[in-house]
């Protein structure tokens, strides 16, 4: 199975128009990039999760959800979102599967590629996005 796990305040901060929602809130922030990987995931087929840092300081256990489409995880309080990143790796390759991490974080891309995992920036996940983005629309057109 193709799985993307994707680094969630790593790529907001790196997306220029991620970053300027930041002004409006964190939310807004969030909610724009699950969107758009959810139109990722439709179009590529693969197996899509987002990982942010613990959503509420007093969260025990990780918190979990799908969002159209999009495996959304929240760590839990003291625990940083690499961390259940590098656990969602290993138990990908372990499984088999084709794996892509999406960060800028060096140390973070070292070990995923040392566990067999592929790495792609922030800004190339980007164009990735918008590519899907545009096909999506070609598609939407043709049956218009």
């Amino acid at each position: 199975m193709d799985r993307l796990i994707v680094d969630g305040y790593n790529v907001i901060h790196a997306w220029p128009s991620l970053k300027r929602l930041l002004g409006v809130s964190l939310e807004a922030a969030r909610d724009k990039l699950i969107e758009r990987l959810s139109v990722y995931g439709l179009v590529t087929g693969g197996d899509v999760t987002v990982v942010f840092d613990a959503h509420h300081p007093s969260a025990t256990a990780n918190a979990k959800e799908e969002v159209e489409g999009v495996h959304v995880i929240f760590t839990r309080k003291g625990h940083s979102a690499d961390h259940a990143i590098e656990r969602l790796a290993y138990t990908a390759t372990g499984a088999g599967d084709n794996l892509t991490v999406a960060t800028s974080d060096r140390f973070q891309s070292d070990l995923i590629r040392g566990m067999g995992g592929a790495v792609i920036s922030a800004p190339e996940l980007e164009r990735q996005v918008v590519a899907a983005e545009e096909d999506l629309g070609r598609r939407v057109k043709r049956y218009q």
